[in-house]
């Protein structure tokens, strides 16, 4: 006889305390089981004993049936545990009823297991149906009540991700477009593209080529393992002598492109070409994918789903970009029609013909809709690859020193593109370094000549799309529409002129001065602007109440920014946390409808310029999730960071603004570039001289602070902000 059935047998003190744990076990499973008293679902409408049942949406009614049976279920099996620990007990040392009554046992925990798994896997489907459809929960007034909006998986610009397109919840998207991501950090491009066109980098590392060999010193072939491909080359495509287009593709594994419907199964992810965009340092920020077939539909709108997953590698360590298990995703939906409309430029700076822009000068071209980052996008240089838009200035030395030397960058959701030359000349009121176009001209104020050159697309040929480009000969649109002159209605594309001596494509010749390429020319100042931008009025109003879900968020500045430092705009909403129901109930316990609190404000700027020559400015819009959604009551503080230039790469420090909604915040500035007025045009006063009191926190009392982190924590004083107690979980 085993001890351990000596000890039951005997013990009365071992029946007792079986007892309690049996009772225990009892109380706390069914607790789970029956758990859809506080819906542990998620699908329990409401009190429905006014209600009809007509009035019960079908699938709550299945979900329901469901978990009743698996509660009935985890009640009998509860009950054989119950009926084996008594056989056990009772036995009295008969071995058969001992071996009896452990059987019955294991099969109940079996049992067990199959129930709670059966359990998840209704939770999850519950979730996916009536959360994928919007399901209305209802409040116990109504039984109707609002859809509560819980932004479920929604990201927020400005970490990770800087910017993408489709944007967040675009509606109407062209069917023919591409999705394109850029990310804050370089990411490995193997981690998301296969090196399918078996292509490799060229020995100097300038650029690809077809040229290549595998690890055994072999030509690659079509039939060479890509992982035996040396120094591969991620993100390209290349067009074969009989005209036909080789691309790798996209590692679904770890970007997935589907509709709503079907990103959730474990086959989504349709496929696409990708095009890697990569700078001078070789690193990869931007990528672009292109659907191999036409999105959506021809006869209805069709929701996608974009999924950044955590296999995505960073390429400084080849760590996960993303948290296990925390992906990035957004949304969009498709029209039913193809873009067969063209991209234009609709302005430039320094604009057409003038003669005052400084040396420390950002150039920029504004296009009116998104352009493929992969053709304007590079960096310009002699011996470079770029040719997609050039920068010549007047020289008298040799002719390869009539190419300005720099990188064209891509931002404001890619429709700007701005010139960073590489020449240090000073440092702005920040400390960051400040870079100067190649002024050589003698004598400070002096003018110098410069020119530029946006070369647009070749036509593909087809005759249906009059605009459709031919990939990689020019500069096109998401939806492979080449740039056009807005003054001219049929496409031209002006060959190519190479210099007869030097066969280069990076000098601008007159034949290439014509439509539908984009010409302009205009000379620089040799001075450097050192006035720093400040913010002139904004919207919503500070102290604003009664602001509407949807409300615009604009700031207008004193000049014209560098869109591509506007990142750093962005709101910050308070508190944090709250429960998304907090405002539909009236019980004291949060989260009581949907166990979930509202992720951090999703954000994203763009910018335009306003007003007339030479009163331009810009304006930031800063696109939201609703505010206060679910009817709750929430602050919301936009914040301005300093990292934030103006076209002259000035700083927004320090960071005046307007101390009322009276009137325009308005600067003078003396020769140096010192403010002389805060005090008196409506501006707050920011205390440079003391570096504890450099930044304009304003609220009910107008105050400074040393930095943004201080304000945010002045503005989250309950004597402040002041929120009901049942807002946090």
């Amino acid at each position: 006889m085993l001890p351990w059935t000596r000890k039951i047998y005997f013990s009365k003190k071992a029946l007792i305390v079986f007892s309690i744990l049996v009772v225990f076990l009892f109380l706390g499973f069914t607790q789970i089981v029956s758990a859809q008293t506080n819906d542990t679902l998620g699908i329990n409408q409401v009190q429905q004993s006014n209600i009809a049942l007509t009035g019960i949406d079908i699938r709550v009614v299945v979900v329901k049936i469901i978990n009743t049976v698996l509660s009935l279920l985890g009640i009998v099996l509860l009950s054989l545990i119950i009926y084996a620990g008594f056989v056990i007990m009772t036995a009295g040392g008969d071995e058969g009823k001992i071996a009896n009554g452990k059987k019955i046992i294991v099969n109940a925990i079996i049992g067990l297991v199959i129930i709670l798994s059966a359990f998840a896997i209704v939770k999850f489907v519950s979730d996916r149906i009536l959360g994928a459809t919007g399901f209305n929960r209802g409040t116990e007034s109504t039984g109707q009540g609002p859809n509560l909006l819980t932004f479920t998986g929604s990201g927020a610009l400005g970490d990770i991700v800087r910017d993408h397109y489709p944007f967040r919840d675009q509606k109407d998207v062209a069917r023919n477009t591409a999705v394109v991501v850029t990310f804050n950090i370089p990411i490995d491009p193997a981690s998301i593209a296969f090196n399918t066109n078996r292509d490799c980098w060229i020995d100097d590392f300038s650029g690809p080529t077809t040229t290549c060999k595998d690890t055994a010193g072999n030509n690659v072939t079509e039939t060479t393992q890509l992982n035996t491909i040396v120094n591969p080359y991620y993100g390209d495509c290349f067009i074969d002598n009989n005209n036909t287009m080789f691309c790798d593709t996209l590692n679904t594994s770890t970007i997935k492109i589907d509709t709503s419907t079907n990103i959730i199964n474990a086959t989504a992810g349709i496929p696409a070409s990708v095009v890697a965009s990569y700078d001078e340092n070789r690193q990869v920020f931007t990528v672009v994918f292109r659907p191999v077939d036409y999105l959506g539909s021809s006869t209805e709108n069709v929701d996608y789903t974009v999924k950044l997953l955590d296999g995505i590698l960073r390429a400084d360590n080849k760590e996960r970009l993303f948290p296990l298990g925390r992906p990035y995703i957004w949304e969009f939906q498709t029209g039913t029609n193809l873009d067969l409309t063209p991209p234009h430029v609709v302005s430039v700076s320094p604009s057409n013909g003038s003669n005052d822009a400084p040396k420390n000068r950002i150039i920029s071209i504004n296009f009116d809709e998104a352009i493929d980052p992969s053709t304007v996008q590079g960096r310009l240089s002699w011996d470079g690859n770029f040719d997609n838009i050039l920068l010549n200035t007047t020289s008298t030395g040799q002719i390869e020193d009539r190419v300005v030397t720099g990188t064209w960058k891509i931002s404001n959701g890619y429709r700007t593109v701005e010139f960073i030359p590489p020449d240090v000349c000073g440092q702005n009121s920040c400390g960051d370094t400040m870079y100067c176009l190649p002024v050589t001209c003698n004598g400070e104020g002096c003018l110098q000549d410069f020119s530029a050159l946006v070369r647009t697309a070749q036509w593909s040929g087809n005759a249906d799309r009059p605009f459709e480009a031919r990939p990689f000969t020019g500069v096109y649109d998401m939806s492979f529409n080449a740039l056009d002159k807005v003054d001219i209605n049929n496409f031209n594309k002006p060959p190519v002129v190479r210099d007869p001596n030097t066969n280069t494509t990076k000098i601008i010749f007159d034949g290439e001065k014509v439509p539908d390429n984009y010409f302009w020319a205009f000379q620089i100042e040799n001075k450097i602007d050192n006035q720093s931008p400040y913010i002139k009025s904004i919207t919503p109003p500070i102290e604003g109440e009664n602001v509407v879900g949807e409300a615009p968020v604009n700031i207008i500045f004193s000049k014209i920014l560098r869109f591509g430092t506007i990142h750093g705009v962005g709101i910050t909403e308070y508190p944090s946390g709250v429960c998304v129901d907090a405002a539909s109930v009236t019980s004291t316990q949060p989260c009581s409808l949907v166990n979930e609190t509202l992720p951090r404000l999703s954000t994203a700027t763009f910018a335009e310029n306003i007003g007339e020559e030479p009163n331009i400015v810009t304006k930031l819009d800063i696109k939201h999730r609703t505010f206060g959604p679910n009817g709750l009551d929430l602050y919301y503080f936009p914040t301005v960071t300093s990292t934030l230039q103006d076209q002259n790469q000035n700083c927004f420090y320090p960071g005046y603004g307007p101390k009322n909604n009276t009137d325009e915040c308005v600067l003078d500035y003396d020769a140096d570039g010192n403010v002389t007025n805060a005090d008196t045009m409506n501006c707050v006063s920011v205390n440079i001289r003391n570096g504890s009191q450099d930044t304009a926190c304003l609220y009910s009392v107008v105050t400074t602070t040393s930095n943004i982190n201080s304000c945010l924590d002045i503005l989250g004083n309950s004597n402040i902000s002041q929120f009901p107690s049942n807002y946090i979980k």
